[in-house]
């Protein structure tokens, strides 16, 4: 892996019918349009899409692979595997502080180094 800052171009080399929509049973490269809601439109999901929105969708993704790849070459691989470990275990768990509003993940946030909101 290297430590690129922005995440890689990923364009589709290849577009199925059934990327976009659920395909019928009976038969599996076509589109279900009962099961879809209705006709799906796979040109409106395809065209009009900026190079850069998959990179922006990304960019989560793309830090924190950077962030366990730097750990694992300074500490060590066990450190990004604790890590790792250790935000899956809050993320499965429903413990969620009251004074908080019961919807925020402060455990998550913490593990993520998100817990301070920046200075406006």
């Amino acid at each position: 892996m290297s430590l690129s800052i922005a995440p890689e171009a990923v364009h589709p080399s290849g577009i199925r019918n059934t990327d976009y929509a659920p395909s019928a049973p009976s038969a599996p490269g076509l589109v279900d349009t009962l099961r879809a809601g209705g006709p799906v439109s796979i040109a409106s999901k395809i065209n009009n899409r900026h190079p850069i929105e998959s990179r922006i969708l990304n960019w989560e993704e793309n830090t924190t692979k950077s962030k366990m790849e730097t750990h694992r070459r300074i500490f060590g691989m066990a450190d990004p595997i604790k890590r790792e470990m250790e935000l899956s275990i809050v993320q499965q768990s429903e413990f969620r502080p009251q004074i908080l509003g019961g919807s925020s993940n402060i455990h998550s946030d913490i593990l993520k180094n998100k817990d301070t909101k920046p200075n406006n």
